[in-house]
């Protein structure tokens, strides 16, 4: 039977296929999309535009994550940093590389899968380090989640926080472990990525006949023991009997040797995941006994709860029995006595406090009165020392008043009576005032009186010695005036003379200057042709003064 171009083209078609490729903040790109057409892409330019840059980025590097072979001849290095930091003043830069895979799946919503690989690159100028991360994820960059936040790359902590854990490696061997998981099926793909460098190397049609082939024959997977073992049988039978059967018949066994072949490979792919399931049950029960035990520790806990609860019920009604004895008590008379008891012994410690108290009052009354007594007793000294210097005084006042012959009335110097008063000090008569009468007052009138006599002599003084001052200097300016009036009379005779000599100057200039003008009005040409000379009229000659 010959199969349909549909039967033929499915198994293709279910291949995952490049649907869209970006490439973030490396090299000279901001934030490009690349878009597959059937899984084909075609990048026109001119040279030195970064068509092959571009591919170096993609493919095969995202897939195989080795960071020393992504040029294609594989011999340059630092091309990460060259990509971050070449061409510009960044310390520091983050970029991104991505591609999306899709195949038809009719299990899934729209029918289409698809599956998103990509790395994340991180370059320090200062410290010259290049740190490197890979995601995968089922997410479509650019529609499901974004790689950026304001137009800034994430770090690879929050793009671990969008995608999950799971979803990012740190290491290149568990990226490629994944990218063999998804993409291959879990077989190694690193002869089909060695094909690939081989025939993207520029250098590749140098040994093109002995090296290419070799290359080939790596590309292919390796045929497993047990299917050449169970294929070989098949074959020598139907190398036997190719003479004797039909083309049917040959088909027949082929296709049966086929089934046997599948059969043993699904027998293995049924039993490893028998195994997975097996594991899957351990762990169900290991998680069921667990539960288990957490309920158990759950009754006992709300055993306990209960218990806590009754002793706190047994408890309250404590309680409530001792708070009505309590109240009981205080209603004994007992309780009354005792609290009377307590009241008369507050009573007494207060009156001990106030007779403490009055005791301290009294011992603070005594030191006032002996320090009245002492304040008393330093008074009156200095009232006994002051009428002394008033004794004084008065005597000294008679001394001074008698060479100049001025009669004071000076007051008896006065006299404190005492008498003795209790506590041993002497106080004042009562009702006596030793200063009673006395009185400076005339002898005060009688020194103004003189005082101003003699200002009034002091003042006749100045006077006449300002007039004789002012005498003397009246009689100064008037000879000053009289030479000032000398030296005038010379300065205006002199000015007279210089007037007189300036009119005569000008009268001759002004003379001068009329037979001047008068002249030059004779000489003025004819106002017309053949007209009268001298026809201006020459004004008189004019008086100059003097």
């Amino acid at each position: 039977m010959t199969p349909t171009p549909t039967q033929v083209q499915a198994p293709v078609a279910a291949r995952w296929r490049p649907s869209r490729a970006g490439i973030l903040n490396v090299y000279q790109y901001g934030d490009e999309t690349l878009h597959f057409a059937g899984g084909r892409l075609l990048l026109r330019g001119v040279n030195g535009s970064g068509k092959s840059t571009a591919m170096n980025m993609l493919l095969p590097f995202l897939l195989e994550a080795d960071t020393r072979r992504i040029d294609a001849a594989g011999e340059q290095t630092g091309v990460l940093r060259s990509w971050l930091l070449a061409d510009n003043e960044e310390t520091q830069r983050t970029g991104y590389l991505w591609i999306e895979f899709a195949r038809p799946d009719d299990e899934v919503p729209g029918g289409v899968r698809y599956h998103c690989f990509g790395c994340g690159i991180r370059a320090n100028r200062s410290t010259d380090r290049v740190t490197p991360w890979w995601f995968s994820t089922p997410r479509r960059a650019r529609i499901d989640f974004s790689l950026t936040v304001d137009r800034i790359p994430l770090t690879a902590e929050a793009l671990r926080a969008e995608l999950g854990s799971q979803a990012v490696f740190a290491r290149a061997a568990e990226y490629q472990a994944e990218v063999s998981r998804r993409l291959f099926g879990g077989a190694d793909p690193s002869g089909y990525l060695a094909l690939l460098h081989q025939i993207r190397n520029p250098r590749v049609g140098d040994r093109i006949d002995t090296d290419l082939p070799q290359r080939l024959r790596e590309a292919l997977p390796p045929v497993p023991e047990d299917a050449v073992a169970d294929a070989a049988q098949p074959l020598e039978d139907l190398e036997d009997h190719r003479r004797n059967v039909t083309a049917l018949e040959q088909t027949d066994r082929a296709l049966g040797s086929l089934l046997d072949t599948y059969r043993h490979y699904g027998r293995r792919v049924l039993r490893a995941a028998a195994d997975e399931a097996a594991s899957a049950v351990g762990a169900a029960r290991s998680a069921a006994q667990q539960r288990g035990r957490l309920r158990t520790a759950a009754e006992a806990a709300a055993g306990i709860e209960r218990g806590l609860a009754t002793r706190v019920e047994e408890l309250e009604r404590e309680k409530a029995t001792v708070a009505a004895r309590l109240a009981g008590l205080r209603n004994s008379a007992a309780y009354r006595d005792h609290q009377a008891l307590l009241a008369r012994d507050r009573h007494v410690a207060d009156l001990g406090r106030q007779a403490g108290t009055l005791a301290g009052q009294q011992a603070t009354a005594q030191r006032r009165v002996a320090t009245a007594t002492t304040a008393v007793s330093a008074r009156r000294r200095r009232v006994d020392e002051d009428l002394h210097r008033v004794h004084s005084g008065l005597v000294e006042v008679a001394r001074l008043a008698r060479p100049a012959a001025v009669e004071l009335r000076l007051p008896q110097p006065p006299v404190l009576r005492v008498e003795p008063d209790g506590g041993g000090v002497d106080g004042p008569v009562p009702g006596e005032d030793p200063l009673a009468g006395f009185t400076l007052r005339p002898a005060g009138d009688a020194l103004r009186q003189r005082r101003e006599d003699v200002r009034m002599v002091v003042e006749l003084l100045r006077t006449a010695q300002q007039a004789d001052a002012a005498a003397a200097t009246a009689n100064t300016a008037a000879e000053t005036a009289r030479g000032d009036a000398e030296r005038e009379r010379d300065r205006a005779a002199v000015a007279r003379g210089d007037a007189e000599e300036a009119g005569e100057r000008h009268r001759a200039a002004v003379l001068e200057w009329s037979e001047r003008f008068a002249a030059l009005l004779r000489s003025v040409p004819p106002a017309e042709p053949g007209g009268a000379e001298g026809w201006l009229a020459v004004p008189p000659a004019p008086d100059p003064g003097g």
